[in-house]
């Protein structure tokens, strides 16, 4: 078995991958958490998608928020089918003004969102 997998992926036992995997550099990552911040609301599931996506096009961490049965059931409206886009609050700032150039709609964010 070792064998057919070394000849399928040469490179695990290559001089060169061995180099590669001993100088790999790793970050910690940090163990701060930032709080979650609402800058879109009370849209449905496809518009927070759409502003998640814009908010990840220019590298912002988004998260989308639905209440869980109205996303389970398929709801699009009401208060189970409208959703709610996070971002993490150092972030927050640029994401309304990311949000604010590309979307022409104030009642969904503005700075008394969060």
């Amino acid at each position: 078995m070792a064998d057919t997998i070394g000849k399928t992926l040469p490179w695990m036992h290559s001089e060169a991958g061995k180099r590669k995997a001993e100088t790999a550099e790793t970050t910690s990552g940090g163990t701060e958490n930032a709080p979650l911040v609402v800058v879109a609301k009370n849209v449905n599931p496809g518009e927070a998608a759409v502003i998640k996506a814009r908010l990840e096009s220019e590298n912002l961490l988004a998260v989308v928020q639905q209440e869980a049965m109205g996303s389970v059931l398929g709801l699009t409206v009401g208060p189970l089918g409208s959703a709610k886009v996070l971002v993490p609050e150092p972030m927050a700032e640029k994401a309304l003004a990311i949000l604010a150039e590309t979307f022409d709609n104030d009642e969904i964010w503005d700075e008394e969102t969060y």
